[in-house]
């Protein structure tokens, strides 16, 4: 469980940073000062972004556990973040589904997210220890 709330805060966390700085700083060329003072907008990113990931997180958590010792670490990390990758895109076409048909910033939101919690499953050891009393 611990495997799975690390990724989660890594990415609802690292995300809105790696937007305000991506869009802030390469596509609206921003300074680095207006860009820190957006930190409201980023305290919000990081707030809906926690609570509209809760289904995928627990359909994550449901996939880890159904493959806990069934495949090697290696595979269960490619399994997870296929998911990842494929929920991080469901969620935002449930929410704008336009974002695929035109090319926006939202679409830039969808790659920083979806390579961010992939790499979350990657970067964290995966907690797959079987505990016997």
């Amino acid at each position: 469980m611990r495997y799975v709330i690390k990724i989660w805060l890594f990415t609802v966390i690292v995300s809105p940073l790696l937007l305000a700085l991506i869009l802030g700083a390469v596509i609206n060329d921003s300074n680095f000062t207006s860009i820190l003072n957006s930190y409201e907008i980023i305290f919000v990113m990081i707030i809906v972004g926690f609570l509209s990931s809760i289904p995928a997180m627990a359909i994550f958590w449901l996939i880890k556990r159904f493959l806990k010792n069934k495949y090697s670490s290696v595979n269960e990390k490619i399994i997870l973040s296929i998911y990842s990758f494929l929920s991080v895109w469901i969620t935002f076409f449930i929410v704008d589904s336009g974002f695929i048909t035109r090319w926006s910033e939202q679409t830039i939101w969808v790659f920083i997210y979806s390579l961010t919690i992939v790499v979350g499953v990657w970067i964290f050891k995966n907690d797959n220890k079987v505990i016997t009393e």
